[in-house]
């Protein structure tokens, strides 16, 4: 007899890979410090105040920097800063992820210098889900780039978008 939570597992992750999602590193510093990692698993939540969250496996090696430094910053990729996400998946660990890319020191927080948009977050709440931390973070600060070409994770790969014109939605 299959194990249905397994079945169930597998056909909520094929399914999940169909949502094309932005490529995002989650930085903090702690210590002098700094800690990052690549996630596509970040939403806005409000406007009033504005709130962001990101979701962070309870393993991951940015999360318990992140919770003591009660600070992070959220960097959305621009197509330009593909070679980054291997760097912040795996590759390498550390303040070895940094080298990498042009950072600044954003309110304290590490910040990609030409990241698509990014955000300075003061930690507000965390929920336990699983094997997750679902990080509410209010933003203290925000900015963007003029050039709108973000990069996208669809189907176990990098993508861009594009627009759909003289389509009604």
């Amino acid at each position: 007899m299959a194990d249905t939570s397994t079945e169930a597992q597998l056909a909520f992750k094929a399914a999940m890979r169909r949502f094309t999602s932005t490529i995002c590193l989650i930085t903090t510093e702690l210590n002098g410090v700094r800690h990052g990692m690549a996630a596509t698993a970040v939403q806005s939540v409000t406007a009033d105040p504005p709130t962001v969250l990101v979701c962070i496996n309870q393993s991951a090696s940015v999360n318990q920097p992140l919770k003591i430094s009660g600070k992070f910053a959220v960097n959305m990729l621009h197509l330009s800063h593909a070679d980054l996400v291997p760097l912040f998946s795996g590759q390498l660990k550390g303040e070895e992820r940094f080298h990498y890319g042009e950072w600044l020191s954003l309110d304290g927080m590490p910040v990609l210098s030409d990241a698509q948009a990014a955000f300075v977050c003061k930690l507000k709440d965390v929920v336990h889900v699983g094997t997750h931390d679902v990080v509410l973070g209010e933003v203290l600060e925000a900015r963007f780039i003029e050039s709108i070409a973000p990069l996208l994770y669809e189907n176990g790969q990098l993508v861009r978008s594009s627009s759909i014109s003289g389509s009604a939605a």
